[in-house]
């Protein structure tokens, strides 16, 4: 039995653990929008012999990633729905690490995620470059000449600058990025478009899923670009298709993201011949 939520319109399949299934290929049949339940990723909830919680993160091609920002509030929905949890702050294992989860309402759910610190090495982000970090960078593509900042915020980010949104998600910039050869490991490329010090709006061509309504990792690494930039107070809030995340920096530099998530359909049985 599987769920469905969405975070911002980021939307996902969760359901619990099962040995006997291949989850790459799996995500990538019940993740399809015309032919499986559709979504931009599939979400597995294991727990292990010491009774700790982990998060198993596919994107929709069936690739793994180790963090997913929207969908970690997603996951801290469904375990609260599920009973897996019951407890208004807990930590969640992924392949980032551990990541800490408040809940401020349980309905409507809002959540708190602790997001760790970001990273800027460049070996970590898997850029194939001799810089130790990729900030202030020029990339040619098909003859625009883009300023971007790499970050690793649970997972690996390319922040974009720009004046015009709807330019470029007309364009095939995101995709071009994305794939760009000095990225070994594909990246996420986030374009952001200042309001003021205080809002920006931003859209995400995520590797593996392509442009999305939201994304959570995303918002974050865009804020902590801009915030190093001087381009942001401390404290962001970011404008996305179907709804805002707030992020901002605890005492420990460590980022916090707070947002909603919204369950769809529970309990949904899957035809397990067809996928």
């Amino acid at each position: 039995m599987y769920s469905k939520y969405h975070g911002c319109g980021n939307d996902f399949i969760v359901g619990i653990y099962d040995e006997n299934i291949d989850y790459a290929k799996f995500s990538k049949k019940i993740c399809d929008r015309h032919t499986g339940i559709g979504a931009d990723g599939l979400l597995i909830a294991r727990i292990d012999e010491e009774k700790e919680i982990e998060m198993l993160f596919y994107n929709a091609d069936g690739s793994r990633a180790p963090m997913c920002g929207n969908g970690i509030r997603c996951f801290a929905y469904f375990c609260l729905q599920e009973k897996l949890i019951d407890s208004e702050e807990f930590e969640v294992n992924t392949l980032a690490g551990k990541m800490g989860i408040k809940v401020l309402s349980r309905e409507p759910f809002i959540g708190k995620i602790n997001l760790g610190r970001p990273i800027f090495s460049s070996k970590v982000l898997d850029i194939n470059t001799n810089k130790e970090t990729f900030l202030n960078e020029i990339i040619m593509v098909n003859g625009w000449r883009i300023k971007v900042d790499a970050v690793f915020m649970a997972t690996h980010h390319l922040v974009v600058i720009v004046e015009d949104l709807e330019e470029v998600i007309n364009s095939d910039l995101g995709e071009k990025l994305a794939k760009h050869k000095i990225f070994t490991k594909g990246i996420n490329v986030n374009f952001v478009q200042v309001i003021d010090n205080n809002r920006i709006i931003m859209k995400t061509y995520e590797r593996g899923v392509g442009w999305t309504l939201a994304c959570g990792t995303g918002a974050s690494a865009s804020f902590v670009i801009l915030h190093q930039k001087g381009l942001c107070e401390d404290e962001l809030t970011v404008q996305l298709e179907l709804g805002e995340l707030k992020i901002r920096y605890n005492d420990n530099k460590e980022v916090l993201m707070e947002g909603p998530a919204v369950w769809i359909a529970r309990n949904i049985e899957v035809n397990q011949n067809n996928v």
